[in-house]
């Protein structure tokens, strides 16, 4: 991890704090452009800043929020929440996988898709987010963290287009 909200979700996770009020502060942060807006601006002072984390956010977390604000990197907590999800699941030996596909899998094939995962990953949970995507025109797409599994008609038939374009 070396980017600023990665640094930060690397902090808010060795803090150990309550989930809910990590919950708490992100619906505060992705709920409310106007905060995070305010939060950021240059024309609001830091005193002001300080009074409305101190009026919002839970207690464990208001020391961090104003450290953010102070160094004007409140605006990188939506990715940052994204990297602290990241930590952890992989405390927790989990992955997050979407699988976009045309037709449903039936509980079954998802469960199988769980287990193969689990197990070509070497975790033990896999949090799956099921999506219809009727625009694959069959098949699916599986996309677990960088890696992409395509097997989708539609991208069968962007290749051969390529293909024979290229003839």
């Amino acid at each position: 991890m070396t980017n600023l909200p990665d640094n930060y979700a690397r902090v808010l996770f060795e803090m150990e704090v309550d989930p809910g009020d990590i919950e708490d502060a992100r619906e505060l942060l992705t709920g409310s452009e106007e905060l995070t807006e305010a939060l950021v601006s240059p024309i609001i002072s830091t005193a002001e800043k300080q009074r409305v984390i101190d009026g919002l956010f839970p207690d464990s977390l208001k020391n961090f929020f104003k450290v953010m604000s102070d160094y004007g990197d409140i605006g990188c907590a939506g990715d940052m929440f994204l990297s602290y999800d990241a930590l952890v699941r992989e405390k927790a030996h989990t992955i997050s996988a979407t699988f976009a596909y045309v037709t449903e899998p039936d509980d079954d094939q998802i469960s199988r898709l769980k287990k193969k995962l689990a197990k070509d990953y070497n975790i033990e949970n896999v949090e799956l987010e099921l999506i219809e995507d009727k625009s694959l025109i069959g098949g699916f797409v599986l996309t677990v963290g960088d890696d992409v599994l395509d097997q989708s008609v539609k991208t069968s038939i962007q290749k051969l287009r390529r293909h024979f374009t290229e003839r």
